[in-house]
């Protein structure tokens, strides 16, 4: 990217503060430790922090300026002071968008297996053309944004996810990049903390397909709850595409054997509901032009993301990192993948919270309690956390269950045993991981 200052005042109704206007900005920072020469410094104020507050730093640091709410000048750091900084982003990033890139926006939403996707469906169009993708998982109301102005001009893609918790966040995201492709993974049980129900959730995400104009592709799961829902929400002569959980032919900790239309496909991935990702990404491509062979060499080459089903050897252990994020769906998915997994040693889940399901969230813990104890009848059960109790409620007929308020403890009953399979899954503000590298330690 390339603007001036006073070019990104006049897009965002800012005001120059200490500053000519004729500065040019090469590019963007949230974090002044970051921060690069050229950068324009946003400074956001979040939940345990306030942005302004380092925006000295960040000039220090080579940027040319921050911007920061008119409120709040920052002594003699040069500044472009507007209303709010996260909606500023956000028109300077629909200004990037609309004037500066060429690349068509495809747009990834769902209750689970996003960022996966939406990696998965960057890297096989990167095969044939020239791709950004949303940064890490960052798609909410500043991530996408942020992902959009750290894009490339020359990009003939830019694949991001559309993330959202409460009601009419989705209305946002696409007032500042409306898709030409959009794809769904899965409707399920996820924010129901301010999305009171699966139906809400299911109204929120179908907008980001009402979007759609014209001769524009929308990419739905056959499988998914209100799929009818969605197919009523698209806009007349819009291309639909269709993709469902292939059939897996063989699963071990190696990876996976599937089949999806008449192709047969290798994968390290493990998992039907990452395997299923995968599909829908190998849709998207196809349909836009990638060859299908060139999809199936590089699918041999895919490795899991890390903490999403990632394969890990400690000592005697075979660990699955599944840590990066948990709902009622996904951990009834990691039931479900190692129940069909060959797997002769014990299975050792170690449990922790799944946040932001609302009032119900007792409830979910115990019916995936349950949901483990009628799939896997000779797994042992670890909980970890303040509502992770509940699983050991919905396991009753497991014959080893224990919750934990020790993280050391509860890594210390894992290695009373000489050999296991564990799998690690939580929601990621648990910081479950910490097990994992507690056992590393200890090895």
């Amino acid at each position: 990217m390339k603007y001036t200052v006073r070019e990104i005042a006049n897009i965002m109704g800012g005001k120059l503060y200490r500053l000519s206007g004729d500065e040019t900005v090469t590019g963007v920072s949230m974090d002044s430790r970051t921060t690069k020469r050229g950068d324009i410094f946003f400074g956001i104020r979040g939940e345990h922090f306030d942005g302004s507050l380092f925006a000295k730093e960040a000039v220090e640091k080579g940027a040319v300026c921050a911007v920061v709410p008119e409120y709040k000048k920052t002594g003699n750091v040069p500044s472009i002071l507007v209303d709010e900084p996260v909606m500023a982003m956000g028109r300077l990033a629909k200004n990037y968008l609309l004037s500066r890139l060429r690349a068509k926006v495809i747009g990834i939403t769902g209750s689970v297996g996003k960022t996966t996707t939406k990696d998965l469906i960057h890297r096989l169009l990167s095969i044939k053309y020239k791709a950004s993708k949303t940064i890490k998982s960052f798609n909410g109301f500043i991530g996408l944004p942020f992902s959009i102005l750290n894009a490339k001009e020359n990009d003939d893609f830019l694949v991001l996810e559309y993330g959202i918790s409460r009601p009419y966040e989705m209305d946002y995201l696409i007032s500042i990049a409306e898709p030409s492709v959009a794809v769904l993974t899965k409707v399920g049980k996820s924010h129901l903390e301010f999305l009171n129900t699966e139906e809400e959730v299911a109204i929120e995400k179908a907008k980001l397909f009402k979007a759609l104009k014209m001769f524009d592709i929308a990419v739905l799961n056959r499988e998914t709850p209100f799929l009818d829902f969605f197919e009523s929400n698209l806009p007349k002569m819009v291309r639909v595409i269709y993709y469902n959980t292939p059939e897996i032919l063989r699963m071990d900790i190696n990876g996976t054997l599937f089949k999806f239309e008449d192709e047969v496909f290798e994968t390290p991935l493990l998992g039907k509901h990452l395997v299923t990702n995968l599909v829908a990404a190998i849709t998207t491509a196809k349909t836009l032009g990638v060859p299908i062979e060139d999809i199936k060499n590089e699918v041999k080459n895919i490795t899991p993301s890390p903490m999403r089903m990632e394969p890990l050897t400690i000592g005697n252990f075979n660990v699955i990192n599944d840590a990066y994020n948990a709902n009622p769906e996904s951990m009834k998915a990691l039931i479900d993948t190692v129940k069909e997994m060959q797997i002769p040693d014990e299975k050792i889940f170690v449990l922790g919270d799944m946040l932001e399901l609302g009032p119900k969230s007792p409830i979910f813990h115990e019916s995936i309690g349950k949901y483990l104890a009628d799939n896997i009848e000779d797994a042992a059960l670890l909980t970890y956390g303040k509502l992770a109790e509940n699983y050991i409620k919905g396991a009753r007929k497991l014959s080893f269950k224990k919750h934990f308020e020790n993280m050391d403890e509860l890594v210390s009953e894992i290695l009373k045993r000489e050999k296991g399979y564990v799998f690690v899954k939580a929601s990621r503000a648990t910081g479950l991981e910490r097990v994992i590298e507690k056992m590393k330690e200890r090895v």
